[in-house]
C-alpha cells in the first residue's frame, strides 16, 4: 500500500484528482520512492518532516524518500492536485551519475516552490503532457514520459536559485507543538511517553494530544511509531542486526510490540521487509 511506510513496486505512477469536500489523509505516509505533488486549485496544509506549510494553487512539492509527510485540510473548499510517484531507477540506471542533478529538488530541503507566470505555465504543460502519455499509452509513451519528467526536474533544479521557498506555517500557529516535534525527532528511540512529554514541556496531556493532532495531522503515538518504524526499516536495509536488536535500537520496549506495530504500519513482518529489500523489490 502506497499510503503507508512500506517498500512497494510502483516504478512510476501519475494521477490527477479533484476533491469537492474536505479531505485529510487518514494514514501514516512515508515511502522508499520519490513524490511530486502539484496543487492545481484550492488550498492545502502540508506537513513535511516536522513542519506545516500553507499551500496555494501553483505550489509544487518535492518529497524525498523516507520523508514523513501528510496533507491536511486548509478550508472546506474543493481542491485539485496532480501526484507523481516514481523510483529512481525508473529514469536513471543504477550507478549512472549523469542524472544526479535531476534529483536536486528532493535533496535540498526546499520542499515547496510557488510558481507563477511563465514558470507555472511551463510546469503545468509538462504535467499535462505526462498525464496524456500515461492515459493514452501510445507507442514509446514510457520513454517520452521519462524525458518529460527529467525535463521537469532539471527545470526545477535551475529554478531553485530564483524562487523563494514557501514559508512554513507561522510559528504562532503552535510553537510549543513544533518544539515538541523537534524533540521527538531527536529522541524517538528513547523511552517517550505521554506523561513524560507532558511533564517535560509543562503541558497537560489532553491539550497536548489535541493540539498535536490539529497541528501535524498525526496522533502522538502514530507519529512516534512512524519515526521508529522508519528507523527500523533503515536498520533492516543497512545492517545485519537481528530483529530483536533492531527493535531495541528503534525504541521499542519489546520485540513482540515491535512486530505488531511494524505489521500495522507496513503490512509486512520485519523479516519479510528485509527479504524484499535484499531482493531489490
Amino acid at each position: 500500500m502506497r499510503t503507508r511506510g512500506v517498500s512497494t513496486l510502483i516504478h512510476y505512477e501519475i494521477e490527477r484528482l479533484r476533491r469537492e469536500h474536505p479531505y485529510t489523509m487518514l494514514v501514516n505516509h512515508f515511502h522508499d520512492h520519490y513524490e511530486i505533488y502539484y496543487l492545481l486549485s484550492g488550498k492545502r496544509k502540508y506537513f513535511i518532516q516536522d513542519r506545516v506549510y500553507a499551500m496555494q494553487e501553483g505550489d509544487l512539492v518535492f518529497i524525498d524518500k523516507h520523508t514523513l509527510h501528510k496533507t491536511l485540510d486548509a478550508d472546506d473548499r474543493p481542491h485539485e492536485r496532480i501526484l507523481i510517484n516514481f523510483e529512481e531507477h525508473w529514469i536513471a540506471a543504477k550507478g549512472d551519475d549523469t542524472y544526479a542533478i535531476a534529483f536536486t529538488p528532493f535533496h535540498e530541503k526546499q520542499y515547496i516552490f510557488s510558481l507563477s507566470g511563465a514558470n507555472r505555465t511551463l510546469i503545468e504543460n509538462l504535467l499535462f503532457s505526462l498525464l496524456r502519455e500515461k492515459q493514452l499509452e501510445q507507442q514509446g509513451w514510457e520513454l517520452n514520459s521519462k524525458a518529460l519528467l527529467t525535463q521537469l526536474l532539471i527545470f526545477c533544479t535551475r529554478l531553485m536559485d530564483q524562487l523563494s521557498p514557501v514559508e512554513e506555517q507561522p510559528q504562532g500557529y503552535n510553537p510549543k507543538i513544533f518544539e515538541i516535534v523537534t524533540y521527538i525527532n531527536e529522541y524517538f528511540n528513547e523511552r517517550l511517553t505521554l506523561a513524560l512529554i507532558s511533564e517535560k514541556f509543562h503541558i497537560s496531556p489532553s491539550y497536548f494530544c489535541r493540539s498535536f493532532k490539529d497541528t501535524t495531522g498525526f496522533s502522538f503515538v502514530e507519529y512516534l511509531n512512524n519515526l521508529r518504524i522508519r528507523e527500523a526499516q533503515r536498520l533492516l536495509r543497512e545492517t545485519k542486526l537481528k530483529v530483536i536488536h533492531i527493535a531495541e535500537q528503534a525504541g521499542f520496549d519489546s520485540v513482540a510490540h515491535f512486530g505488531r506495530v511494524f505489521k500495522q504500519v507496513t503490512s509486512q513482518t520485519p523479516l519479510e521487509c528485509r527479504k524484499m529489500m535484499h531482493l531489490g523489490l
